[in-house]
């Protein structure tokens, strides 16, 4: 039985990257596989914030920190300011403003056309499903008719050889 991850990091370099625990998470941190400032969804929590702001993160990261020597290569970096993510976080006024942009453009019409969808692949998809099931169809007729067949000469070939000739 598979079980859900805890922690989906949404990183614009790597994608969605799923973790079972805290110390999965700081495992991808020290082989910098994701960054401190990466978008983190708690399934626990329910909430969406920096990886470096999750408070068990940090505190698993402090304690790891404190034990873990130092080595050469990759290793777990120094613990960010609280100030410094929050400062990187995009800002309620840049929101709001790009909410004002875009309900002027859909005023104005001016957005451009969506996208449309290509519904080939979905006929595609339906039409090689009819062929597949019209080809097992047919094979299960033709497999029907041999046993059939074979029954049915099995069946007089027996009754052939026990049956009683008076010589």
């Amino acid at each position: 039985m598979s079980r859900a991850p805890r922690f989906v990091c949404t990183d614009p370099d790597a994608g969605d990257l799923e973790f079972a625990d805290v110390d999965a998470v700081l495992d991808a941190v020290e082989a910098a596989l994701v960054q401190p400032g990466a978008a983190l969804f708690d399934a626990a929590r329910q909430s969406r914030q920096p990886l470096g702001l999750h408070p068990e993160i940090r505190a698993a990261w402090e304690d790891r920190l404190r034990y873990q020597p130092a080595k050469p290569g990759l290793g777990l970096p120094p613990l960010p300011s609280m100030t410094a993510l929050v400062r990187s976080l995009p800002g309620d006024d840049d929101e709001l403003a790009r909410r004002k942009e875009a309900f002027a453009r859909v005023r104005a019409g001016t957005l451009p056309p969506a996208p449309r969808a290509d519904p080939a692949p979905h006929d595609r998809s339906r039409r090689y499903a009819a062929i597949g099931l019209a080809c097992a169809l047919a094979l299960l007729a033709v497999v029907g008719w041999v046993i059939v067949t074979f029954a049915s000469r099995l069946s007089s070939f027996a009754a052939g050889v026990t049956s009683f000739r008076p010589r």
